[in-house]
């Protein structure tokens, strides 16, 4: 049950507000200017929202800062837009950390997340808001699709099924899939009740956005899905790399199993659970490939992809999780891509 604290906190948000409502949207970055770029135009881009109400703030994850020059070069365009951008250098590592300094610093109590590899259709911001608005929602959570740099990456159904976050839901109910920080717009007066909401502990493996709506939704928090606000990823060819896809889909897995111990009390029997079926997965799908490599590809990397799921349920031990960010090797290399 929605504790008392987090009703009162939802009450005052809950009819539909003036869509000049002040919301600051904040980007992560960490050495990826080229792709940063697009990310920012797009937000600067958005229609149906007035820039007096917004701000843009990106907090830059690098040692060097070195986002500041793209940033500057945007903050002017934005001003004679009327939009206020923002940059904020956070110099300890882990993306945990660069979360929690963007939602200290926004002036908003509507926060956008946006990821630095995307770009932003049109009226994404004005969707959020209304359906934010029109629900009383603490989180409203929208679908990404990618946009691939490799022709046939674009081509291959596996690519698309990987890439494309989607719960293929109206707009309105709860949604099915996890949120993520990828496109979301949260209430920090409901969502952000900790000094540290995103847990520093997660800053170089990633799952930080996972623990922090895992403890949102502990608090009975409303996770609403907004089907047409629409953020498009860019899928560079070093993503689109069976090494990258694998890795990725253990290390997701091992954060999932994680979460039963995120509890209080820790959910032990979820998590043995969620251990057999990773012994499951593996035991079912790794002949299945074999099958389907005869005749379907796609397919034969889907069941792979479920193989490496599962190995990443039987081996989810905090100790042994893959770390997902602070390359910078990684970042530039993609960014080069």
């Amino acid at each position: 049950m929605p504790n008392e604290t987090l009703l009162s906190a939802r009450a005052t948000n809950s009819e539909p507000t003036d869509m000049a409502l002040k919301v600051s949207v904040v980007i992560v970055t960490f050495y990826r200017e080229q792709f940063l770029r697009r990310t920012l135009w797009s937000c600067l881009g958005q229609r149906d929202v007035d820039f007096a109400n917004v701000e843009v703030i990106v907090v830059d994850g690098s040692p060097n800062a070195s986002a500041r020059g793209v940033v500057e070069e945007i903050e002017e365009e934005g001003r004679q837009l009327g939009l206020t951008v923002r940059f904020l250098h956070e110099p300890r590592p882990g993306i945990s950390h660069s979360r929690n300094a963007g939602v200290r610093a926004a002036a908003s109590d509507l926060v956008a997340f946006i990821d630095d590899d995307e770009e932003a259709e049109p009226r994404w911001l004005a969707r959020l808001l209304t359906c934010q608005a029109q629900f009383g929602a603490d989180v409203v959570v929208g679908p990404v699709y990618p946009m691939f740099e490799l022709d046939r990456a674009s081509r291959d159904p596996y690519w698309r099924w990987y890439f494309t976050a989607d719960s293929r839901q109206p707009s309105g109910e709860i949604a099915k899939r996890g949120a993520g920080t990828h496109n979301c717009l949260i209430l920090k007066r409901t969502c952000c009740v900790d000094e540290e909401p995103f847990d520093p502990a997660f800053g170089l493996t990633g799952g930080e956005d996972t623990r922090f709506f895992h403890s949102v939704a502990q608090r009975g928090g409303r996770v609403i899905w907004c089907a047409d606000a629409i953020i498009n990823e860019f899928v560079p060819a070093s993503r689109s790399r069976w090494t990258y896809a694998l890795k990725r889909q253990v290390r997701e897995s091992q954060l999932l199993v994680q979460s039963f111990l995120w509890s209080n009390p820790p959910n032990l029997i979820g998590l043995a659970a969620w251990m057999g079926i990773g012994l499951a997965q593996i035991t079912v799908f790794a002949p299945l490939s074999l099958v389907f490599m005869l005749f379907d590809r796609s397919a034969a990397m889907k069941c792979v992809t479920k193989v490496a799921g599962g190995f990443g349920k039987l081996l989810w031990f905090p100790g042994m999780t893959l770390i997902g960010y602070g390359d910078r090797n990684g970042a530039q290399s993609e960014a080069r891509a």
